[in-house]
């Protein structure tokens, strides 16, 4: 196995900065020594400055990366979170498997460019168009896993579990009837792509998305789940 290594003067490590640290990595770009108090060895790149461990984004939903800046409206009085929430729906109620796998795939490449290394994906589109589950109902999920395979980023895949449109249990829209499960199909969900998440080296939770749109009931089934 291809070992890689950097020499960095000052650093971030787990606990402390350190001095002359020497990074090594294998080809699959796990750390494989990171040690402190080192001579550089001849021919490895050394920092200008000092590292710091790659940022994490703790909070995506790659599909809207499509409709960046289709929302707003400069200066027009009628912009607000609602119309932006029109647009939002219309983009979530049309997105295919195959472009959430584009979509995402372009916007973890982005984040790697700007030093982000692992994804925390908050993801809510569950069904297809009609509201009902695919014939695979882990078709969505695998197109994030894919993305994120092919862009090379650390994913935290994060099912969101969407069951009212208000507090007191206020019935979904049809806006949002890709969104919706209950909380069993839920569990299962969680059970059909663990297998999928290990072998490709991603993590997974369960994101309840909010107290009005998860019923306390809910909620704790999830939680015993």
């Amino acid at each position: 196995m291809t070992t890689r290594s950097f020499f960095a003067p000052h650093a971030l490590l787990t606990n402390n900065w350190a001095q002359n640290v020497l990074l090594e990595w294998d080809e699959n770009g796990a750390f494989t020594r990171v040690t402190a108090n080192e001579s550089c060895p001849l021919g490895v790149a050394s920092a200008k400055g000092p590292i710091v461990p790659a940022m994490p984004n703790l909070h995506s939903h790659a599909f809207q990366r499509a409709m960046a800046g289709l929302a707003e409206m400069r200066g027009g009085s009628n912009d607000s979170f609602w119309s932006w929430r029109q647009v939002m729906y219309s983009f979530a109620n049309a997105v295919t498997p195959q472009q959430l796998e584009d979509i995402a795939t372009w916007l973890y490449i982005e984040m790697m460019e700007a030093g982000y290394t692992s994804v925390c994906e908050f993801h809510y589109v569950h069904h297809d168009p009609s509201g009902k589950p695919y014939a695979d109902d882990t078709e969505m999920c695998q197109a994030l896993i894919a993305a994120a395979g092919t862009a090379g980023i650390g994913l935290t895949l994060l099912p969101v579990l969407y069951q009212s449109a208000g507090f007191a249990g206020a019935p979904p829209s049809n806006d949002q009837r890709r969104f919706i499960r209950s909380t069993d199909s839920m569990l299962r969900l969680l059970d059909r792509i663990g297998n999928t998440c290990g072998a490709n080296n991603v993590r997974l939770g369960l994101a309840p998305h909010s107290l009005r749109a998860v019923p306390p009931s809910a909620l704790k089934a999830a939680l015993a789940g």
